[in-house]
């Protein structure tokens, strides 16, 4: 009897348990379903599926494969809350863990079990698994945006892109991998075809009762002349860090080489100028960027403050006649690289990794030495055939011309080929050549609908002297790539 009488109890407290769980339920549609009446909401996104094969990343005899597919979903809300105000945001569905604040995408076979050995059960054991492991959501912007007759207003986390994406990037593309974004707050003034943006960008907060932030002090002048199709631009970017804030990577993988120390503030500074023009059936693209300051770094204590001087050129020139169905574009430009031999000073410049000039080259990483001096911007400790997609243009010359053909209404195919030649050898005293030898890449795209994309890639790369490393004697065998993704808007 006190058994039945328990589980009476029990009951009733559940059944209540459930109508409280109900009520807030339905109150929380209730204020969902007011605050859409009172304000103008609309969502948009992506979703994408890709599947890549690349044979012998590391370019040598092994020949060790990488294959792996992924997806990802974007979901864009968009809510008009008064009269030119109105809030933007971006949620991210299923993320790539081992690749945090990207948008990468989930890769397939993200499983329920423990990295390292441990107590598994039927609940944490990969072979015992009946489902995956569950993914968190990611919010990666929210800010809002007052538009008045004077400018706008922009206040919270927003995307940041200039020029041709080559240095700010919020890639936007279709298949990007990255973003970039700030928590800033920034005034908008537009006069004419000029405009005017000033932005400060909090990029880290320390401790609240002490000065050790990283700030981001931006100004953003552009002129645009729809009538002549001129633009040009300008963007200054000065990041400060106080001494407790500056964690600039040290050691053999960052800046100043073994036994380098950290005994200052951070600074840079960094220009870029963007030009670009239509002419009939030609389009010309330029974009300059250079990078100076002070790393806080030096290779010893009491040495002298190692400091960064590097610059990057981006160059796109597109010729498309109205009724054509050919498509040439000419990519070129060069990126100065961090000299091993001169830790006393960092020379290096580094592209945004959404700026992709071929499909393997400066794309994935290759070979078996950092050849390209991009350490601080991806983890070159790792076998390339165990990373993604995260080598950037660093270090090198390129050249780079294509076309795209519509073969049919919704049917287009094209190919590429890719030139490069190192900039700075990367390993001291190795006698290393300087050439990367080519790619040629292509590509057939499908569009059964407005919205949806199918692409399916190829890339053959044939190495050049420089991937052997001089003395080193590493292999630079013939390499090879295919990837099909499909993306879906809406």
């Amino acid at each position: 009897m006190l058994l039945l009488r328990s589980l009476e109890e029990i009951d009733m407290v559940a059944t209540r348990s459930r109508s409280w769980i109900s009520l807030a339920i339905f109150g929380t549609f209730s204020l969902l379903s007011g605050a859409a009446q009172a304000a103008d909401m609309s969502w948009s996104g992506l979703y994408r599926v890709e599947g890549l094969k690349i044979e012998n990343s590391e370019l040598n005899s092994t020949r060790r494969d990488k294959a792996y597919l992924l997806h990802h979903l974007i979901l864009q809300p968009k809510m008009v809350a008064a009269d030119g105000v109105t809030i933007y945001g971006r949620f991210d569905l299923m993320n790539a863990a081992a690749y945090p604040d990207s948008q990468l995408g989930q890769v397939f076979g993200n499983g329920p079990g423990e990295v390292a050995p441990g107590n598994l059960n039927n609940r944490t054991s990969n072979v015992l698994a009946q489902h995956g492991s569950d993914e968190s959501l990611a919010v990666t912007q929210l800010y809002a945006h007052w538009v008045h007759e004077f400018g706008s207003l922009v206040v919270g986390r927003a995307p940041v892109q200039f020029g041709l994406g080559m240095t700010h990037n919020a890639g936007q593309g279709m298949f990007d991998h990255w973003f970039d974004t700030r928590d800033m707050v920034g005034y908008k003034i537009v006069s004419g075809n000029l405009f005017f943006f000033p932005m400060m960008g909090k990029v880290n907060e320390g401790n609240l009762g002490i000065e050790d932030d990283v700030n981001d002090y931006m100004i953003h002048v552009q002129y645009e002349n729809p009538e002549t199709d001129l633009a040009l631009g300008v963007m200054l970017e000065w990041r400060v860090a106080t001494n407790a804030g500056t964690d600039t990577p040290t050691g053999a993988s960052g800046i100043g080489g073994a036994g380098s120390v950290v005994t200052n503030s951070y600074k840079h500074q960094l220009r870029n100028l963007y030009v670009s023009q239509r002419n009939g059936s030609f389009k010309f693209g330029l974009e300059g960027g250079m990078q100076t300051g002070k790393t806080g770094v030096r290779q010893s204590v009491g040495a002298p403050e190692i400091d960064m001087n590097g610059y990057g050129i981006a160059a796109e020139v597109n010729y498309k006649k109205p009724e054509s169905k050919w498509d040439w574009t000419l990519k070129a430009g060069v990126a100065s690289g961090d000299d091993p031999g001169t830790n006393n000073k960092f020379e290096g410049f580094i592209f945004d990794r959404n700026y992709d000039v071929a499909m393997l080259m400066f794309n994935h990483p290759l070979g078996q030495a950092d050849f390209l001096r991009t350490s601080l911007n991806r983890d070159t400790t790792q076998s390339p055939s165990s990373r993604v997609d995260e080598e950037a243009v660093s270090n090198v010359f390129y050249l780079s011309p294509r076309f795209q053909n519509q073969w049919k209404e919704r049917t287009s195919w094209g190919a590429s080929f890719t030139y490069a030649t190192l900039d700075t050898a990367p390993i001291v005293g190795a006698n290393v050549g300087s050439d990367l030898g080519f790619e040629v890449d292509f590509n057939l795209t499908y569009k059964p609908y407005d919205r949806l994309t199918w692409v399916t890639e190829a890339a053959l790369l044939f190495p050049g002297d420089a991937w052997k490393g001089g003395t080193q004697n590493f292999d630079n065998k013939f390499a090879y790539g295919v990837s099909t993704k499909a993306a879906i808007s809406f």
